[in-house]
């Protein structure tokens, strides 16, 4: 055990020390939230060719020591440790090695830079004896990470291309605006900006390849210690969109006969008039979801969390969703979480408000967050899975109708339509792998939803970017609900919540064996 702590310790501090930035943010699932980032934040990653060469030697060699641990000679909890930990390392070797996304992603670079000047501004802005230093630090780093990123691009798949010159475009607005620096401060990183835009431009694009199956393989099997074939998933992906067409088309009837669900939900408004009223609804909606949880005593709600909702900032919006989470990295109450809503998107997205309240904070990502950043245990405090995290945030939304949350039938319709439409993602992300789904046909279906057909383009094409991702939800949550069925009714379900979270992030069939050894010590 002693063994694997020192390994993680040289992981954790090494990418805190490279990568700080990557290290700080939940939009980069392979990495860790290595604590240790904090003491870095006057930093930008480096992503010199040289530097990432160097990196993946130090984490393959660090996973071979790894692997050189007899899973026989250790307790089933350093086991759990010993694969968390290795999934990690598989997942930035892949990123890294195998994929290179620093030669084909320029979004990486733009995310780092906003991203890691975004988390001086808002998420460390209590630390107000460093808050001007390394703002000035980061910004000042912005053009070398650029010209880092103009060395390394090679040929920029055409949908990462379109979605980096988005970015560029809302930067150099944001930045234009900005009041948060001198301008001369700000001028370098607009003129830097201007120039990787013109780079881009001028670079030869190609299309993204998705129908690598082995690739899609690797991450379930390495990312996420999961054993059912493609197959399989998809399986239970299309029936679970096809169940819940069903319950939709039933509720529909008894709501207004002789109307499509899709005629009743586009008619469905709720009524907010403006964007302060917007984020009013949903910060009021979170806490009528806590003390509902609070009420029903089946999940423990930590104390003293701090969550703030605000209008998602300008320069993230091409790639964040219409609303999203932003977790903290440390336990001081200090630093807050945010909930990010887009104001102003069309299509009613709004009205799902109620369950992406849940989804995205109680009971869903904020709860998860802050359960995980109090463990004891330094691996799993550090890491994440996506599997796990959007499973768990998918159970989340269907918990709060068993519980009876939901009252309203059009409330059902709303959260049941999300249902499906996580479950197209899944066949999606699997069905293109395996040849049993085309993309055509994928838009079909997520149009077929309600929803217009120039979003669904977007959607897909950012679903296409990430592949092993979107079926996370549909495909985490199936295996929540196979483990509660198997062990609620012995263990009750606040019980089963609690073993669930406690233990951390960590693959389903070693959540499976925890409960069983907690069974078996039960009845000793």
């Amino acid at each position: 055990m002693r063994q694997i702590i020192k390994i993680s310790a040289d992981y954790f501090n090494y990418l805190a020390r490279n990568y700080p930035v990557m290290c700080l943010s939940d939009e980069f699932w392979f990495f860790p939230r290595a604590k240790q980032a904090t003491r870095f934040l006057n930093s930008l990653d480096c992503l010199d060719e040289q530097k990432i060469k160097q990196s993946i030697l130090y984490v393959k060699n660090l996973k071979a020591s790894l692997e050189k641990i007899n899973s026989k000679d250790i307790s089933l909890e350093a086991q759990i440790d010993a694969r968390v930990l290795n999934q990690s390392m598989s997942a930035f070797l892949r990123e890294f090695q195998q994929l290179k996304i620093w030669q084909v992603d320029p979004t990486l670079y733009l995310k780092i830079i906003l991203l890691g000047i975004d988390q001086i501004l808002s998420s460390f802005s209590f630390l107000k004896h460093d808050f001007v230093d390394n703002l000035q630090a980061r910004m000042a780093q912005v053009p070398r990470l650029l010209n880092e990123a103009k060395n390394n691009l090679s040929k920029v798949p055409l949908a990462y291309l379109v979605t980096a010159l988005e970015m560029i475009e809302a930067s150099i607005d944001y930045f234009e605006k900005a009041t948060f620096a001198s301008k001369n401060k700000c001028a370098k990183v607009l003129h830097s900006l201007e120039d990787f835009k013109r780079f881009l431009i001028k670079r030869p694009s190609c299309k993204l390849f998705i129908k690598d199956r082995q690739l899609l393989e690797d991450i379930l099997k390495d990312s996420f210690s999961y054993q059912r074939s493609l197959k399989q998933i998809f399986d239970i992906a299309s029936e679970e969109y096809h169940r819940t067409i069903k319950q939709i088309v039933q509720i529909a009837k008894q709501v207004r006969p002789g109307q499509s669900w899709q005629q009743i939900l586009f008619t469905y408004n709720i009524d907010v008039k403006d964007e302060a009223g917007l984020l009013e609804l949903y910060a009021n909606e979170i806490q009528k979801i806590k003390s509902f949880f609070k009420e029903k005593d089946i999940i423990t709600i930590p104390e003293r969390q701090n969550i703030l909702t605000k209008v998602t900032p300008q320069f993230m919006q091409p790639v964040r969703a219409s609303a999203s989470y932003s977790s903290p990295i440390t336990v001081d109450r200090r630093e807050p979480a945010y909930f990010y809503i887009t104001a102003g998107v069309s299509n009613n997205i709004h009205n799902e408000y109620i369950f992406v309240a849940a989804h995205e904070a109680y009971p869903g990502h904020h709860l998860l967050d802050s359960l995980r950043r109090r463990l004891k245990n330094p691996i799993r405090r550090q890491i994440e899975s996506p599997f796990f995290y959007e499973g768990w945030a998918s159970y989340a939304e269907r918990l709060i109708d068993q519980l009876g949350y939901i009252d309203n039938p059009l409330q059902r319709l709303v959260g049941l339509r999300r249902q499906a439409w996580r479950g197209v993602r899944a066949m999606l992300d699997v069905g293109v792998r395996i040849n049993k789904l085309k993309v055509g046909d994928a838009q079909s279906l997520l149009e077929g939803l309600g929803y217009h057909p120039g979003a669904v383009k977007l959607m897909i094409r950012h679903y296409l970017l990430s592949p092993g991702y979107q079926l996370c939800y549909t495909i985490g949550k199936f295996e929540i609900d196979r483990l509660k069925k198997k062990f609620s009714v012995k263990l009750g379900l606040k019980k089963f919540h609690q073993l669930l979270l406690e233990g951390g992030q960590i693959p389903f069939d070693l959540i499976e064996r925890r409960m069983e050894n907690y069974l078996c010590s039960r009845h000793s």
